[in-house]
């Protein structure tokens, strides 16, 4: 639905009207409410939210009280200062404090002068969150068997949530370091030569998404190969990944070795980590650096087989993107700025030798608006490495998606 696939500030009646179309039942990331709630029952509920698995509550919305379904969006009145409001509250009522988005209000489908306003939180990387005044935490709870409640953290319950979040945190540092090293090992066999020296690749992209809380495993390790033969796509006349190369089982994952031009890797591991890395630069008619077309081809291919993989492996929530670029220094970013005047270029990073930074999105955005996160990529790394005017104004990012769809095809 595009409810979890739509920032909370872009929310407009027709994804509201999605939801009484698909009977959107509450669920442990969705509920609805037909009257502005307290503050109290507020803070309850969003706390509850950020302590499990992050979630949304659409304001105006009449369920039923069985199961939960919704059944109509009769909508409220409006509610002065409503994001103000709440946004204040779980500043202060909550410690540490809440992190929400409201959005602004939301016409109802039916245009009988009421309003509808959605809040949504994250799952939280500083949880659990307590509410001042109120003992315990708050966490979201399947209680009554067939409707999902807020309800109080026994101590059981509180320990295990401070250890997962511990836990969790320590797990995606882990595998996404093994995944790196792993890669770095395959590098170094491929490219020693006879003295045991790896001979210098230049620029290499590292790429991965995963799960921001990587707790529980969405597969077994005996699925990931056909979980890679069932997600191949057609990439420059080519399959991506090459389904034909050997696909290499190690502890709790598959990878595939050359799978895009030159030195390349793609690895799945059991927890939803999907890690792709490949050589971005070479000589372009006489010229070597990174041909900024067929890096957006490349960013543009991970984000499209990662969206595909997370619906395989059945995944959805928060998700994190981890890129890294390097050896970066000196190298020059070359592009087509008129087709009639061949190849010009920018000249890079003038003192950083390597860019590492990571991104927040969703399952649903990633999968829904790849493009978009793909933008939002290409703006972090070009304004990095000198070359804000590739990416100055928003017809400049279109112009480079298309570009880096025109490479892929």
């Amino acid at each position: 639905m595009s409810l979890y696939a739509t920032r909370i500030s872009q929310l407009t009646t027709s994804d509201l009207k999605q939801l009484l179309e698909a009977r959107a039942v509450e669920n442990a990331r969705l509920e609805f409410k037909s009257e502005v709630p307290t503050k109290d029952e507020t803070l309850k509920k969003l706390s509850s939210f950020a302590n499990t698995f992050g979630g949304f509550m659409v304001i105006g919305a009449k369920a039923d009280s069985s199961d939960g379904r919704i059944q109509d969006l009769p909508g409220v009145d409006v509610e002065p200062g409503c994001k103000q409001k709440v946004v204040q509250w779980c500043f202060d009522g909550a410690s540490p404090p809440l992190v929400v988005e409201v959005s602004d209000p939301i016409v109802t489908p039916a245009a009988n002068g009421k309003l509808c306003y959605a809040i949504y939180v994250a799952e939280s990387d500083v949880a659990p969150h307590f509410l001042n005044g109120r003992k315990g935490t708050w966490v979201r709870t399947d209680e009554f068997s067939v409707r999902f409640e807020a309800r109080l953290a026994d101590e059981h319950e509180l320990r295990h949530l401070l250890d997962r979040r511990k836990l969790v945190r320590e797990r995606r540092a882990y595998i996404l370091e093994r995944a790196k090293k792993r890669f770095d090992t395959y590098v170094a066999r491929k490219h020693e030569d006879r003295s045991g020296h790896t001979a210098g690749l230049g620029p290499i992209l590292e790429f991965c998404v995963l799960p921001r809380f990587p707790a529980r495993q969405p597969c077994r390790q005996e699925e990931l190969r056909t979980y890679i033969q069932k997600t191949w796509m057609s990439w420059r006349g080519v399959l991506f990944p090459e389904t034909r190369n050997a696909v290499l089982s190690q502890h709790e994952s598959a990878i595939v070795l050359d799978v895009a031009t030159g030195t390349s890797i793609f690895e799945v591991n059991v927890w939803g980590l999907l890690f792709y890395a490949a050589r971005i630069a070479g000589d372009r008619n006489g010229a070597f650096g990174v041909h900024l077309h067929e890096f957006v081809g490349h960013v543009l291919l991970f984000l499209e087989h990662s969206g595909r993989m997370l619906q395989m492996l059945g995944y959805t929530g928060p998700l994190l993107i981890e890129t890294a670029i390097g050896p970066i220094r000196g190298v020059p970013w070359l592009y087509v700025l008129n087709r009639s005047f061949g190849l010009s270029a920018t000249p890079g990073s003038q003192l950083d030798d390597e860019l590492a930074f990571s991104i927040s999105t969703t399952s649903e955005e990633l999968v829904e608006k790849r493009d978009a996160v793909a933008m939002e990529v290409l703006r972090y790394i070009l304004f990095s490495v000198n070359s804000p005017n590739l990416v100055g104004a928003q017809q400049k990012l279109e112009n480079l998606i298309q570009m880096g769809c025109e490479y892929n095809s």
